[in-house]
Order: structure tokens, then C-alpha cells, then sequence
């Protein structure tokens, strides 16, 4: 199950896997998402092989472990200022991993938000139907680009966090 710090030390405090069935069952979310993204996207791909769809998981939970779980003693926290430069770590490195054929942009985006959603930590930005003008857009296109560092990336999640977000009107 996927714990979290305590919320009264830092409120955005990384989460944490504490156990192999929480980095499966996350591994497993985001194989689903990816595969509704890509149905809902139409997109060129269809679901991977048996062997690619293994080798597919096996890096997602790589990228998955070295943001969630204890790594040589060091926990999330002891590696991520907050769980906004946890998720930003792990869209880079599902981005830049290229992990699928095709839809690594969204499929990092989406888990992303979701996870601060989650977590409580709700992100809203700047979703213009434009590409020039839509925060969302710019913000993995910054990623994959390197135009922004991984801090600044995560510095405007933070910027998009939504204060209130238990109250159902900021949802």
C-alpha cells in the first residue's frame, strides 16, 4: 500500500511505495492509462505484444521505483524536495525513456496530474485549445526539450497547485 509523510511536516511531502505490491499495482495503473490514452487518442499503436508489453512494464517500474521506494537507504523524501519534483522526475524519465511507441508525452502528463490529484495536491493550468497558449502543452514540451530544468518544471506544478482542493468547488 502507498504511504505517505506525515502532511503536517511538508504538506507536498514525496509518497513513498512500502511494499512491492503497492510498485505493482501503480506499475499496472499506468499500463492502463496508457492503453486508454492511446484508444481514446487514436493513435497509430495497439496494444503491445507479449513481449513488449512485459518489457514496457518492466520500465515503467523501474522509473516507478527510483521515484517511490527506497533506493541504497534513501527514501523519497531523502531524494525529492516534494512530490512535485517526484513526478516531474518520473515524467522525464518516462518521456526521455521513450518506454512506448507511441503517446510517452501524455502518458507521463496524465500520471503526473493523477498523482497530485491523489495525493491532494491538485494542479490546474492554462488548457487553451491553442498549443502556444496551453500551460499543459508548454510544460511537457519543456521536458522533453530540456528548456527547463527539472526544478523549474516542477516549480510551475506548483504554481498550478489548487489551494483548497478538498473543497468540491476547486475541483
Amino acid at each position: 500500500m502507498m504511504t505517505v509523510a506525515p502532511r503536517r511536516a511538508h504538506p507536498f511531502a514525496p509518497l513513498m511505495l512500502d511494499d512491492t505490491g503497492s510498485l505493482e499495482a501503480m506499475a499496472a495503473a499506468v499500463m492502463r492509462l496508457h492503453s486508454t490514452l492511446m484508444k481514446v487518442g487514436r493513435c497509430y499503436t495497439t496494444d503491445a505484444t507479449c513481449d513488449r508489453a512485459a518489457l514496457e512494464l518492466g520500465r515503467v517500474e523501474s522509473v516507478l521505483a527510483g521515484a517511490f521506494c527506497t533506493i541504497f537507504g534513501q527514501s523519497p523524501a531523502d531524494r525529492f524536495a516534494d512530490i512535485f519534483d517526484q513526478v516531474t522526475y518520473v515524467a522525464e524519465h518516462m518521456v526521455k525513456d521513450h518506454i512506448f511507441e507511441d503517446g510517452n508525452k501524455r502518458t507521463s502528463l496524465v500520471f503526473a496530474l493523477s498523482v497530485l490529484r491523489l495525493a491532494g495536491s491538485p494542479v490546474v493550468l492554462s488548457d487553451s485549445p491553442e498549443p502556444k497558449d496551453n500551460q499543459y502543452y508548454a510544460w511537457i514540451q519543456d521536458l522533453v526539450s530540456s528548456r527547463r530544468t527539472n526544478s523549474g518544471l516542477a516549480e510551475g506544478l506548483r504554481r498550478g497547485y489548487v489551494a483548497g482542493a478538498g473543497d468540491p468547488s476547486h475541483v
